[in-house]
C-alpha cells in the first residue's frame, strides 16, 4: 500500500477514536430526544455534560487507548506489563471517569502491585474475580473502546486479534466483550490493510455474519428499536456498526453515533475508530482536529508513526 494512503488510514483511526469521544461526552447519558430538545443536532465540540468537559476534551475511551497503544510500542511482543502499569499510573491520577469494570479490575491489580506492571496472568486472574464479584455481569464496553490500536500496528491479522483480546481480558473476562474485541481490530486490520479504493463492505460484512453483529440481520431490523444506546458491549458495538454502515462519511458516521445519547462517548469512539480507518484522516474536519489539545494531538501523530512503521516493514 502506498505509505501516504496507510498513513491517513492509521491516524484516521486514531483521531476518529478521539473525536468520537470528545464529540459524544457531553451527551452521554442522555437520550436522543433530550439531545434533540436541548441542542438540535449537535455536531460541534460544545462541552458541558454531567463530567462538564470542556470542548474538545477527552476522556476515558482515549485515554485507556491511549495506555494501550504506548505499551504496545515500548514492548510489542508482550505489552502487557507496560500497558497494565499505565493502566494504574492513569487510575491513581483521579480520571474524570473510569468504568466500574476497568476500575475494579485496575484496583486489584494496584492492591497487588504498586506499578501494576504484572503478567498477562495475573491481569486475567485480577479479571475473572472481577467478573465473579459481579455475578458474571462483566459486559460492558470497556474494553472494547481501547482495542483500535492492535489493528492498527501489528502487522499479522491473527496476531492483532489475539492481542486485542488478550488487551481486553485484562479487565474484562467476558465472551461477548471478547468477540466483539475480536471482530473490532479485525476489521480494523482488513481496513487499513486494504489497498486503496478496494471495495471492503463484502467481506467485512462476510466476517459479521452469524454473529450478534450480523449486517444483515442487523440493518433489516426498525432502527429505532434495534439501536439501544447502553453501555453494554453487545448494544454498543451494534450502535457503532450501524452508524457505520448507514452512512457515507467519517462526519455523519460520528455525528450519528454522539447523536444516540446513551452511552455517546464510548459509542462515537468505537465508530469514529472504524470511520477514521475507511475515510481517512484528510476526511477529518478541521474544526474537530483543533479542539483536541495539542498535546493529545502530538501523542495521535507519534503513535500513528509508529504504527505505520511497523506495518511498512512487512512490506521490506
Amino acid at each position: 500500500m502506498n505509505r501516504d494512503e496507510l498513513k491517513n488510514r492509521i491516524a484516521g483511526a486514531l483521531y476518529g477514536v478521539a473525536i468520537g469521544d470528545a464529540l459524544g461526552a457531553p451527551l452521554e447519558f442522555m437520550s436522543a430526544d433530550r439531545i434533540k430538545e436541548q441542542h438540535g443536532q449537535v455536531t460541534d465540540m460544545i462541552g458541558g455534560g454531567w463530567l462538564n468537559v470542556e470542548p474538545g476534551e477527552i476522556t476515558d475511551d482515549t485515554q485507556m487507548t491511549l495506555a494501550v497503544a504506548e505499551g504496545i510500542v515500548e514492548k510489542p511482543g508482550y505489552p502487557f506489563p507496560a500497558i497494565g502499569r499505565r493502566f494504574v499510573k492513569w487510575m491513581k491520577s483521579g480520571p474524570k471517569d473510569i468504568g466500574g469494570t476497568c476500575g475494579s479490575s485496575i484496583a486489584r491489580i494496584a492492591s497487588r502491585s504498586h506499578q501494576g506492571a504484572t503478567s498477562k496472568d495475573e491481569w486475567h486472574r485480577a479479571a475473572r474475580d472481577t467478573a465473579k464479584a459481579n455475578r458474571g455481569r462483566s459486559g460492558g464496553n470497556g474494553a472494547l473502546m481501547r482495542t483500535v490500536y492492535p489493528g492498527l500496528y501489528y502487522t499479522n491479522k491473527e496476531t492483532a486479534a489475539r492481542m486485542a483480546v488478550d488487551i481486553g481480558r485484562m479487565t474484562h473476562w467476558d465472551e461477548k466483550s471478547t468477540e466483539a474485541c475480536f471482530l473490532y481490530t479485525t476489521m480494523i486490520h482488513l481496513i487499513t490493510e486494504a489497498v486503496i479504493n478496494e471495495d471492503l463492505s463484502k467481506p467485512l460484512a462476510e466476517m459479521l455474519a452469524g454473529s450478534e453483529y450480523d449486517l444483515v440481520e442487523l440493518l433489516s431490523e426498525d432502527e429505532d428499536s434495534a439501536l439501544n444506546p447502553t453501555g453494554y458491549v453487545v448494544d454498543s458495538f451494534k450502535c457503532a456498526l450501524s452508524c457505520f454502515y448507514t452512512t457515507r462519511t467519517f462526519e455523519d458516521a460520528v455525528i450519528k453515533a454522539a447523536n444516540l445519547g446513551g452511552d455517546a462517548d464510548t459509542i462515537a469512539a468505537i465508530t469514529g475508530g472504524l470511520a477514521g480507518a475507511i475515510y481517512g484522516y484528510n476526511s477529518i474536519p478541521e474544526r474537530w482536529v483543533d479542539a483536541l489539545a495539542p498535546a493529545i494531538r502530538t501523542q495521535l501523530d507519534r503513535l500513528a508513526d509508529s504504527a505505520v512503521k511497523n506495518r511498512e516493514a512487512k512490506c521490506r
